[in-house]
């Protein structure tokens, strides 16, 4: 074990010679960075003058969702919501006034904000519902019909993804389990974090597909595969410590760079909502799924970082396959990219669904880990979440034993 971790060392000291591996990782920290601050930049105008900073409503948005007087959706909670609303809208279209009102643009939506920042989430709910139901009696929505016509928004979704019964059953079954009212408060910093969540991890899946890619192809395409192999370890230790490597270099940077957003995502939005369902928030709204915000984000988590292994250990296979390594980066991109376009053409078939939305890259979208589509075995039903692991944890070993004879037979053929 000691010469392993030692050639695990060595691979890393190459690893990190390569320009190409500080040029990937800068780029990602830069997205990084960007992706978490980037909401808060910039500043808001009404028919040109200036009225607020984003980054002032977003605090402003947390400081009233934290100190909220109602903390559920209930009837007293919609009823101060109408209150707040009918206030300050005016005309059918909602904000809208011919003319600058008294005091200015600034004053105005100073007053307004003030009072309906902590009801903007559940305007998107409601949209998002109204969307899917083609009309909405929104000034007769209360903490009862609220729900119901939430059930009828998900029956009309579940007819339209063509579910059998036995899931649809299983879905209803499910939103028995969640509590309603919905518990409400700041749930601002995980619907930010799971709505930059996939692009964050497709451009970390790009560096380790960059990094790693040169792993075994680079010995092929500098000659040095001959004499790798015929040192003391090539032909065994050598060959795990590259898998070592390779896979511990993922998991520390998907990890790493999630924990720097987590941490931008804490200090503007924060996350103090933890406990809330995630059907608060618009990434969770449509599912049936009887979990709260930190349980959805650890799964989420959990599933990205384990998507960005298997990828790791594609890579690696297809390192040992091909003789150079930018052909690897070209497939491995198209692998990223593929299932984002399959899915939508994959929607009316399970099967292919099923397939095409356990492909690493799928792993990457809050919505896709826990798909209405879901597996049937002996009559139980299980999420993507819960098989696709199983299925990844077979399949690298697969790869794995693949890669480490195909590389060590190399010399001899």
């Amino acid at each position: 074990m000691k010469e392993i971790l030692n050639l695990t060392g060595y691979e890393y000291r190459k690893i990190f010679k390569k320009r190409s591996t500080w040029i990937a990782l800068a780029v990602v920290l830069l997205w990084t960075l960007f992706s978490g601050f980037s909401r808060a930049f910039g500043e808001f105008y009404i028919d040109g003058e200036k009225v607020d900073t984003h980054f002032h409503m977003a605090k402003q948005e947390r400081a009233a969702l934290e100190h909220l007087e109602i903390g559920a959706l209930n009837d007293e909670f919609f009823q101060k919501m109408k209150g707040a609303q009918a206030e300050f809208y005016q005309g059918e279209d909602g904000f809208c006034l011919n003319e600058p009102p008294e005091g200015g643009w600034a004053a105005y939506w100073k007053r307004y904000y003030e009072a309906n920042a902590p009801f903007e989430n559940v305007s998107v709910l409601l949209a998002m519902m109204e969307n899917r139901l083609g009309s909405l009696p929104r000034e007769e929505i209360n903490g009862t019909n609220f729900y119901a016509f939430r059930e009828r928004m998900m029956d009309a979704l579940f007819e339209a993804e063509k579910l059998s019964e036995g899931e649809i059953a299983f879905h209803k079954k499910e939103n028995e389990k969640i509590t309603t009212p919905y518990a409400y408060g700041n749930m601002t910093g995980y619907q930010n974090f799971f709505k930059m969540q996939t692009p964050n991890f497709i451009f970390i899946a790009f560096a380790v597909a960059i990094v790693l890619a040169p792993m075994f192809a680079g010995e092929h395409d500098s000659h040095m595969d001959a004499l790798a192999l015929s040192s003391r370890f090539g032909k065994n230790k050598l060959i795990w410590a590259k898998f070592l490597a390779g896979l511990s270099f993922a998991f520390f940077a998907s990890v790493g760079f999630t924990l720097l957003f987590l941490l931008e995502i804490q200090a503007i939005y924060g996350l103090s909502g933890w406990n809330l369902p995630i059907q608060v928030c618009a990434s969770g709204f449509l599912l049936n799924l009887p979990m709260n915000m930190l349980e959805f984000l650890l799964v989420s988590i959990g599933c990205c970082v384990l998507g960005i292994l298997m990828a790791a250990t594609v890579v690696m296979f297809l390192s040992v396959k091909m003789k150079s390594a930018f052909g690897v980066i070209i497939l491995r991109f198209v692998f990223i990219l593929a299932p984002v376009y399959l899915a939508q053409l994959a929607g009316n078939h399970h099967g292919l669904f099923l397939l095409v939305c356990s492909l690493p890259t799928s792993m990457f979208y809050p919505r896709g880990i826990a798909a209405h589509q879901l597996l049937s075995v002996g009559g139980h039903y299980f999420y993507f979440f819960q098989w696709v692991p199983v299925v990844y944890l077979c399949l690298a070993g697969i790869l794995l034993c693949w890669s480490y004879r195909g590389f060590r037979d190399y010399q001899v053929r």
